[in-house]
């Protein structure tokens, strides 16, 4: 819209001085009318396309739908067809009454591209700030739940973190490094149409374009709120006079990108069970877990059933309990081998000269990958775009958008425990699900099957948000000064239920039981009222040819009310879930962490431009917060940038052949973070309700100390510095653009001095710490066409790669302890030990000594043939972590980060006769990973014997006593060998607990992110049946990858992430849950859009 915007102003000259009753030139032969549908290469109308019989004064204007009609046109006139942004296409008439033209896209005109900044707009050649912008378009036919997903991979510095695949869940976005602060945390500002919202819920139909603003030149507009970058979404404007409708609709096939490799033979699984557990001990187990009764009868009876597999799978043994000798595939019982989804949008547009209206809305729903009774997730999008114009110098535009999403999930029996970990504990082959009356065993309840497939115990998201945004728009004097305006409101309704059921199984044919101990009702309540102001000025004189001013000065203030109730009860007489239907004597009614807090700023921004070469630009920032106290509240943000567009100098004249464009630009700013909690500097106490004790016959309330606060709270604060390169080569088809960088935080919100014991509290925190960032990026680019037969070739390529390290450069631990952030620490460093391979009869005597420190098995602790060894570095003769620091870390070294490093992306396209292919690869050059002692999909039954039985743990590359291969990968199969343990308690640490260069993996990884094949029917085909346009598409998403980590365990999507962050009271959350966590999905799409 904003190229048909630039067309029509620079059109006016041409309009005015064309005589519309023009002077129809005159041919030996007859005049006619000519008419026909001008679209782009993709077959998508162009709207407002001059369409001109060259030589006269003779034109038209396509209309919204591409259509033109022309009069008065000779058999041996050209049509010439001429659109901002597109080669201009000439077409002999050859007597012909219909032309349809398509127009190909000008690689030359980037520069001029225009792209969305901090309150306003610019041209792509006169942007000195490190900003990238993507077009709406570039993320359509993506069948993703929401927008982010579709993000990955597409700007340089831009990475973002997924912890599953779950389709409420978005990631984490970064821009320019991982670790943003490690402080008070903090990630990129995100703006919907100026307005701070959440990305997960937008309409990806409704996106006009989105701006990734990195450096503090570019975000200094947005001060306190921008310290870590601006992503600004820009939604569609209300335009066209031309009642328009469009629909969008797709269906997806949807299924895991990893499927663990298991075993799942009840009696080998038993055998290795036996094994890890003998070589830990040394005698035999009298039970497996809690639950699951062994003995060597039993073990007999199992093999006597696996060798004949005609007998049943169970038993009633003499004490009337039921004995399983199953081969269960638990897997199969959680998850499906696919599910579905699909999405439908419509958009309705139209209007006249004075007023414009848009309305569209999206429907998306897919259903769980659990194989569950209720597992699925819908959301509902609208928005009501309206523009008008009171005055040729005012005008309005209203924009109201809405949300409404509910995710539906199934939970274990205890709510609160994974169903992932709850299958490790419980879930063994042997076990049945059900049993021959058909009810329930004890295994299927606590691994959540029978949850599962009751819908007795679930927990249900419910999130209804809604936008209201007026702007107004005065032209105080036509292009030299403009006067804008708008106030926003947004309120958020959020709902969280969440239900534990009791369920009834039998331990035998008379031996009914029942687990949990109780049954529950949770309801969570959220509200959020957020008001946003903003009124700010632009002043553009005219100083002639050489000289270009722009200065913009505004007002921001914003309030948000956060609001949250929290109810809790045990005690259900019915499945219908409500308090009222409630007896339980155990509730909990309460605030859950409301807050409220105020922001205001005042900025400015100045750009000068002397012969469209030499650029400058000033911007500023003053911003006040109720976060901090009234000494420290307000703060002045300012930045500076430079440009040289060298290819515009007398000396460059010679490379206009080749070169377009050669701008090298600079950039230093300052921004603030102040992602503090709202009352940090302030002391509270908070008022509780006992549980564990009465006083005169009721449970007493009860308040604690509160916390000590630092003296002195401000904001933390960024500096940045930039430069950065843009060139343009032949003809503007091959760009490369490139940034390097380093960012200094300041005064990052941590943990003060280690004070005495006798202090009796945590040292308060305050601004202690500094942080440093470097980093570069690059991106190259080539799009071109050819001729070929009938029509254009198109193609394109372009490849991104960008990297960044951050640094501790001061914080609180003066001993440099190795458990936390110390000076000099790299983000992400991993310490460990260097691996020696197994021991061999000859080490067991003369290797340094091991079992002092490391856990062995629990049977003397003496290293076997087969166990691990690690060098000994510093040559004491034992090994050990020494004193746990940087300067004495015994015999560990830093052998791996966990930081992603030199990420990428890879679009390839080509089109050609409404054929469009286009190839999208995303990936992660390094990184790396050590299991955590809980990562059961990876260490099986070396963590618990009762574990996973993985297939990666059978075979030649296992240790045994069997098999003595002492250079096999894995040692021999010891239970309990991944605890950590804590040096001086009493339990010492494990050697495959610790990390070493052994099992460090690389986690790198190279991903088809999407795959499209599109088909644009032609226009005169559309005609016939009333529609103005049809396409049809097919679409995979994440069909491919490759990662190193694949060479040793299959079982590791590796964007994997730990945890559950719906059931955040999860006692596997963070850094026990390696896989414990919603699947990632791969799709197939058949999606339609059309016209009319």
């Amino acid at each position: 819209m904003l190229k048909n915007y630039l067309f029509r102003i620079s059109l006016l000259t041409l309009c005015l001085a064309a005589t519309l009753v023009g002077a129809w030139a005159q041919s030996a032969g007859s005049a006619r009318r000519v008419e026909g549908v001008v679209s782009d290469s993709s077959g998508e109308p162009l709207t407002g396309v001059a369409v001109v019989v060259e030589g006269t004064n003779n034109y038209a204007l396509t209309g919204t739908r591409g259509e033109y009609a022309i009069e008065g046109v000779r058999d041996d006139d050209t049509l010439k067809f001429s659109y901002i942004g597109f080669d201009d296409e000439r077409i002999a008439v050859a007597g012909r009454t219909r032309i349809d033209a398509a127009m190909r896209e000008s690689a030359s005109t980037r520069v001029d591209d225009v792209v969305v900044i901090g309150y306003g707009t610019t041209r792509q050649r006169d942007l000195i700030g490190a900003v990238e912008q993507i077009k709406g378009k570039e993320l359509l036919d993506r069948p993703n739940p929401n927008v982010v997903r579709s993000l990955q991979g597409q700007v340089p510095g831009l990475t973002l973190q997924f912890t599953d695949g779950k389709p409420s869940h978005g990631a984490t976005l970064r821009i320019r490094g991982i670790a943003s602060s490690i402080g008070s945390g903090g990630s990129s500002l995100v703006l919907i149409d100026g307005v701070e919202g959440d990305i997960t819920t937008i309409n990806p139909d409704d996106i006009e374009s989105i701006s990734v603003l990195k450096d503090a030149s570019s975000a200094a507009v947005y001060g306190a709120r921008g310290a870590f970058g601006v992503i600004l979404v820009t939604t569609k404007r209300a335009a066209g006079e031309r009642f328009t409708v469009r629909y969008d609709g797709s269906v997806s096939i949807l299924s895991r990108t990893v499927k663990p490799d298991m075993v799942n033979d009840g009696l080998q699984w038993t055998d290795q069970f036996l094994e890890s557990y003998r070589n830990c001990y040394g005698y035999d187990p009298t039970s497996i877990n809690n639950l699951f009764a062994f003995n060597n009868a039993w073990y007999e009876e199992l093999k006597r059933r696996d060798a004949d597999r005609s007998l049943d799978r169970w038993r009633v043994n003499e004490a009337g309990r039921y004995e399983y000798f199953g081969n269960t595939d638990w897997d199969a019982a959680i998850y499906k081998k696919s599910t579905a989804a699909h999405q439908h949008s419509l958009n309705i547009s139209g209007g006249s000269e004075r007023i414009k209206f848009s309305i569209s809305g999206r429907y998306f729903s897919q259903d769980g990958i659990y194989n569950a009774v209720n597992d699925w997730y819908n959301q509902y999008n609208g928005r009501v775009k309206v523009w008008g114009k009171i005055r040729d110098w005012w005008t309005v535009e209203s924009n109201t958008s809405f949300v409404n999403r509910t995710y539906r999930q199934p939970m274990s029996y205890s709510g609160k425990m994974l169903v992932q970990r709850q299958w490790e504990h419980q879930g063994y082959p042997m076990q049945l699900i059900t049993n021959p009356d058909g009810s329930w065993t004890d295994a299927a309840v606590c691994v959540g099957v029978a949850g599962m497939q009751t819908d007795r115990s679930y927990q249900h998201n419910k999130k209804f948000d809604m936008t209201q945004n007026i702007a107004m728009t005065f032209d105080l004097m036509k292009d030299v000064l403009q006067l804008k305006g708008d106030f926003t409101y947004y309120y958020n309704q959020s709902e969280r239920d969440r239900k534990e059921a009791i369920y009834d199984f039998k331990n035998g044919p008379e031996l009914p039981s029942s687990r949990a101990a109780f049954d529950s009702l949770e309801q969570k309540y959220f509200n959020n009222n957020y008001m946003a102001g903003n009124v700010y000025l632009t002043w553009t004189p005219r100083l002639g040819d050489d000289h270009s001013l722009k200065v913009m000065a505004g007002w921001n203030i914003e309030d948000r009310k956060y609001y949250t109730t929290y109810a809790y009860r045990r005690g259900l007489l019915t499945d219908k879930p409500n308090f009222s239907l409630m007896d339980g004597d155990y509730y909990l009614l309460g605030d859950d962490g409301s807050y409220e807090w105020g922001f205001v700023g005042i900025f400015a921004r100045v750009n000068y431009n002397y012969k469209d070469r030499y650029l400058f630009e000033l911007s500023g920032r003053y911003d006040g917060s109720s976060k901090f106290p009234a000494n420290s509240r307000w703060a002045m943000f300012p930045s500076g940038s430079f440009g040289w567009r060298i290819s515009e100098e007398p000396f460059m004249e010679g490379a206009e052949s080749w070169l377009d464009n050669l701008k090298l630009r600079a950039s230093v700013g300052m921004l603030g973070n102040g992602s503090v909690a709202a009352y940090s500097y302030m002391q509270s106490m908070t008022i509780q309700k006992g549980t564990s004790y009465l006083i005169g016959g009721n449970t007493p309330s009860y308040t604690a100390a509160p916390n000590p606060i630092p003296d002195g709270l401000t904001w933390e604060k960024v500096v940045t510095y930039d430069i950065g390169l843009d060139m343009d080569f032949l003809g503007n088809r091959l760009n490369v653009v490139g940034d390097v960088y380093r960012r200094d935080t300041k005064d990052m919100f941590t943990v003060g001095m280690t004070l005495p014991a006798v202090f009796g509290n945590n040292p308060p925190k305050g601004n202690y710490a500094d942080l440093k960032t470097t980093g570069w990026e690059v991106s190259v680019a080539w799009r071109d066409a050819v001729h070929a037969g009938r029509h254009d070739l198109t193609y394109g390529i372009k490849a991104m790669l960008w990297d960044s390290r951050s640094w501790v450069t001061r914080y609180n631990n003066a001993t440099k302890r190795l458990t936390d952030y110390y000076e000099g620490m790299e983000i992400g460093e991993i310490w460990g030990y260097r691996y020696a391979g197994l021991y061999t009869a000859q080490d067991l005597d003369h290797w340094a000594n091991m079992n002092e420190y490391f856990t062995f098995n629990r049977q003397g602790n003496q290293p076997r043939e087969g166990d691990m060894k690690f060098y000994d570095l510093d040559g004491s003769g034992s090994v050990n972590n020494g004193a746990n620091t940087f300067d004495d870390p015994g015999d560990r070294e830093i052998i791996g980060n966990t930081s992603p490093r030199f990420c990428y992306g890879l679009n390839l396209n080509v089109g050609y006769a409404g054929f469009d292919l286009s190839l999208f690869f995303q990936g992660v050059g390094k990184r790396d990973w050590y299991p955590s002692n809980e990562a059961a999909f990876f260490w099986g039954k070396y963590n618990r014997p009762y574990s996973f039985m993985l297939r990666q743990h059978t075979g030649d590359d296992i240790w045994t006593e069997a098999n003595p291969n002492a250079d096999a990968y894995w040692p021999r199969m010891t239970g309990y060998m991944t605890s950590k343990g804590n040096k001086g308690d009493g339990d010492a640490k494990t050697t495959m607990g610790q990390a070493n260069d052994h099992f460090l993996q690389s986690i790198a990884y190279c991903r088809l992110k999407n795959i499209t094949l599109s088909y644009t029917f032609p226009k005169e085909m559309m005609r016939k049946i009333h529609f103005s346009g049809l396409r049809i598409y097919v679409t995979g998403e994440n069909l491919f990858t490759w990662t190193p980590l694949r060479k040793v365990t299959k079982n590791f999507d590796p964007e994997f992430g730990g945890g559950d962050s719906d059931f955040t009271n999860s006692t596997t959350a963070g850094d026990y849950a390696d896989g414990y966590n919603y699947p990632m999905l791969k799709s197939v799409t058949f999606g339609v859009n059309i016209t009319f």
